[in-house]
């Protein structure tokens, strides 16, 4: 079977916008399926039987009793600056289109659409490591991040689980230690903690915004403990937008507890954060190798 040259490719491209704007076809995201975490990338070989200290830099100092100065909450943002980054994912995302209105199990033309996907993430150790959301990653073909200087870096996919939705990326071919942001215990904190949320919402870049913490031990899956593993949100008022996803959720020490991952758009001020005690699981079992 040819391959579909240039123009005829584009005629087709506005065949379907122009079908998809009368309302006549239906384009829904072709998702497939998921059969558990093994989600282990040639270069998590390198993390297998490592301390945690060659993987994560932690701190004991998550939550303290301190004076809130006016310049306190910008103290802690430009610390974060430098560690945290924007992640661009180039993904050729499997679509399939439908030719009736209303989408059949199974049926419709699968077809795959060039993109570039953004997110955000942060250095969690010099080496080069870098925690954001697995849905930030997920098919992507090559993924770069940006630092705040404007210092591009390709980085490869070292493990990801789509059920904590977490990915662990790393930078390759540089020998210069990164800054980094410390761990912080997310079990120390509750219910009306400050923190900030960084991240590139919708590509603009480099934002901070603030609040607390609304609530911990969110469970939005509507699993029990004895079925299997589900997140433990932490819910913010912190605002977290399209494009914040993978990005840091600081306490007032500078330790990050939480890796941002939606916001419900529904409502004001509802957002959630993967803890950072389930990110520590996440990152164990990519050094024992050992999956669930």
């Amino acid at each position: 079977m040819k391959l579909l040259n240039r123009k005829t490719l584009n005629v087709l491209l506005i065949l379907v916008i122009t079908i998809t704007v009368s309302g006549c076809i239906y384009i829904d995201v072709d998702t497939g399926s998921f059969n558990g975490p093994e989600m282990f990338h040639p270069a998590s070989q390198d993390l297998k039987g490592v301390p945690a200290e060659e993987l994560v830099v932690e701190t004991d100092n998550t939550v303290a009793d301190m004076v809130l100065k006016t310049n306190l909450i910008r103290q802690v943002a430009e610390k974060s600056r430098k560690a945290v980054v924007s992640v661009y994912a180039q993904t050729k995302k499997p679509y399939r289109i439908h030719l009736l209105p209303i989408p059949i199990i199974g049926s419709g033309l699968p077809v795959r659409v060039p993109g570039v996907g953004l997110g955000s993430g942060f250095f969690i150790h010099p080496s080069g490591y870098l925690l954001t959301n697995n849905h930030v990653i997920e098919r992507a073909e090559k993924v770069n991040v940006l630092m705040q200087d404007g210092t591009d870096f390709e980085v490869i996919i070292v493990a990801r689980d789509p059920v904590y939705d977490l990915a662990l990326l790393k930078v390759v071919g540089e020998s210069h230690d990164f800054p980094v942001l410390p761990m912080g215990d997310s079990d120390k904190i509750d219910s009306g903690d400050i923190v900030i949320a960084v991240g590139n919402p919708l590509g603009l870049g480099h934002t901070v915004t603030s609040g607390i913490i609304s609530h911990t031990g969110r469970d939005l899956s509507g699993v029990s403990e004895e079925k299997g593993r589900h997140i433990k949100f932490l819910q913010t008022d912190a605002a977290i937008n399209p494009g914040s996803s993978g990005g840091p959720l600081i306490t007032l020490t500078g330790a990050w507890v939480g890796v941002n991952a939606a916001g419900a758009f529904a409502s004001q001020g509802i957002g959630f954060a993967v803890p950072s005690v389930q990110v520590r699981e996440f990152l164990d079992m990519i050094r024992t190798g050992d999956w669930e």
